[in-house]
């Protein structure tokens, strides 16, 4: 790896650590820079994952000292996902992406217009009682499928996903997916390096900078609250649509 490349890709981790620690959509910031690094598509994809994991332990760690990280729902929550990411991993060197990019672009786009059309769900600053049933734990499932194939996006939609089908404020929606990502992320950049398509030389360096904004979009959340990840989460999925109808690559 070149020098010049590491402050790069440590200020461009910082940048995606920090969306995603709001409404997903990092990796549309640091996939392109993993390629830019060198790395084929494959590569990059599964070496993206050392970053996901680190600072998403970090950021589950940020919001359990601001104690809005509630531990005891995330064990059920692990089972679903860890089987859906270990068949989307699986996919990912056998499938074309193209159909998954498109499928994700209108599901991303479902997501903002309810913030529009549905405030109310997006509104909360607490949810009492908030939990996922069983019942949505195959939707759950299919989301880790495509998390574990692709990615990019991913947290968006599990942000709908806890906000919708859980009853969470966007707050405590992000911290439930902090605290789920890293541990079925953990399984995928497993399975990938076991196939041998991780850098860990520049996994790790982009992970310095993912983890640090990780940390710093985590605190941002809590104080800022429901308002300011609104924004977040709309800027973040037309620009997630727009890459993933206008890139193939």
């Amino acid at each position: 790896m070149d020098g010049w490349l590491i402050p790069i890709l440590i200020a461009g981790g910082f940048v995606g650590g920090f969306v995603n620690a709001h409404a997903g959509g990092g990796s549309f910031v640091t996939f392109p820079l993993l390629m830019m690094a060198g790395l084929p598509p494959q590569v990059a994809n599964a070496t993206n994952r050392v970053a996901i994991v680190l600072q998403c332990f970090a950021g589950a760690a940020t919001y359990h000292r601001h104690k809005v990280l509630p531990w005891r729902q995330i064990p059920p929550l692990l089972l679903p996902t860890i089987i859906g990411v270990s068949i989307g991993t699986v996919l990912a060197s056998r499938l074309d992406e193209s159909i998954f990019r498109t499928v994700s672009a209108i599901l991303l786009a479902v997501i903002a217009i309810s913030i529009f059309v549905n405030p109310s769900r997006w509104n909360r600053e607490s949810s009492p009682g908030a939990r996922v049933r069983p019942i949505y734990y195959p939707v759950l499932a299919l989301l880790a499928i495509y998390g574990g194939f692709l990615q990019i996006g991913i947290g968006t939609f599990l942000l709908g996903f806890f906000v919708f089908a859980g009853g969470y404020d966007v707050v405590r929606a992000n911290a439930v997916k902090f605290g789920i990502v890293p541990f079925y992320q953990s399984v995928a950049l497993a399975i990938f390096a076991g196939m041998g398509d991780v850098n860990w030389t520049v996994g790790i360096t982009l992970a310095i900078g993912n983890t640090l904004g990780g940390i710093v979009g985590a605190h941002t959340v809590v104080k800022k609250g429901a308002a300011w990840v609104r924004v977040i989460v709309v800027f973040s999925a037309v620009a997630a649509i727009a890459k993933l109808l206008l890139s193939r690559g």
